[in-house]
């Protein structure tokens, strides 16, 4: 399987178009110089493997199993070249090309295990070539030195393949870490507003889309009267209940201050009703707690549901409308009707 952390799909298709072009284009050109020079077999097998790596131009959505087929005949390609000698006893130094290759289409484990397979071999049939009389090369020094240099390169791209992929695995991290923070508010841990306005767009948020405004009552008593640590705490204390009220489907964010803003799919409208009845119930049976502190926190919501070509902003000002009536009525309940004696706008 192609494999590297940091590389996209389109750029390992790439990759292996890019390697299967030089390849192919390579084989071809090295199987007509090699027919030319007499070495009949060695023309013909370069010729199988320059189709094998044409294939990825020729079949479609097979780019895994390609690549490793076109790995495992250039593998066979240089075994042949050892025991032939090649063209004028050059065959063995193209060993050196497979290192790079191998990593980036096996990855580093996989890679390590082909590229120590294949030296297990090709030293074999070093030690045998000779002797079997298949070719005679000038001195034991060739083969000796060759696999040295094979063996040092596989190492080197090893060791490079290995921090590659811990570093880009580093990168990523911080990566999601970053989105995580401009996507998420740092105290709760809820969409922040940026985040929660980007995925509004969404066409399951249109029509029928149910807004909950919510602002917590009394919150600037609680900072008065306990400190603004406590408030900080009584907000994410909030946000766990939102949560377990809530499915993955919603929207559930800090809108801003001690205001949040719940936005449950089109088609969920009953569902949304339940769900500011239960944060209301939840709050009423649960007492907020820290250190000593203990007492029951209420808020108040204004609930809207979207019609059709409504634009977000007009949404939200109709839900604020109604949170704040829900306030001067009381507070700790839910506004979701029209007032008629006030001609709330539709």
């Amino acid at each position: 399987m192609i494999y590297t952390v940091n590389a996209s799909d389109k750029d390992k298709a790439r990759f292996l178009r890019v390697f299967a072009f030089i390849g192919s284009i390579t084989s071809f050109l090295m199987a007509i110089t090699s027919y030319q020079d007499g070495y009949h077999a060695l023309s013909y097998l370069l010729i199988i493997g320059g189709f094998v790596f044409a294939s990825p131009f020729v079949i479609k959505n097979r780019d895994e199993t390609i690549a490793v087929l076109m790995l495992y005949a250039l593998y066979s390609m240089m075994c042949f070249l050892i025991v032939s000698g090649g063209s004028n006893g050059t065959g063995p130094l193209w060993l050196f090309i497979v290192s790079p290759v191998t990593f980036f289409i096996r990855g580093l484990r996989r890679g390590a295990f082909d590229l120590i397979l294949l030296a297990i071999i090709i030293s074999v049939l070093f030690y045998f070539t000779e002797r079997f009389g298949y070719y005679s090369y000038p001195s034991h020094y060739f083969p000796t030195r060759v696999m040295l240099c094979f063996s040092i390169l596989c190492i080197l791209g090893g060791f490079y393949e290995y921090y590659r992929n811990k570093y880009s695995l580093q990168l990523m991290e911080q990566l999601k870490l970053n989105q995580k923070l401009a996507r998420t508010d740092a105290m709760t841990e809820l969409a922040n507003r940026r985040y929660a306005t980007e995925c509004l767009q969404d066409k399951r948020f249109g029509e029928g889309a149910v807004f909950l405004l919510m602002d917590v009552d009394n919150f600037k008593q609680i900072n008065d009267t306990y400190g603004h640590q406590v408030g900080d705490e009584v907000l994410i204390f909030f946000a766990d209940v939102f949560k377990k009220v809530c499915t993955e489907e919603d929207i559930i964010s800090r809108w801003g201050g001690e205001e949040f803003l719940i936005v449950i799919p089109t088609g969920y409208e009953l569902r949304a009703r339940k769900v500011a009845e239960k944060i209301h119930k939840k709050l009423a049976e649960k007492q907020f707690t820290s250190g000593q502190h203990r007492f029951h926190v209420t808020l108040s919501i204004g609930l809207y549901v979207r019609v059709a070509d409504e634009s977000m902003d007009h949404c939200l000002n109709i839900a604020d409308k109604r949170l704040y009536r829900a306030k001067s009525q009381g507070k700790n309940q839910t506004v979701a009707e029209v007032d008629l004696a006030k001609h709330e706008p539709a």
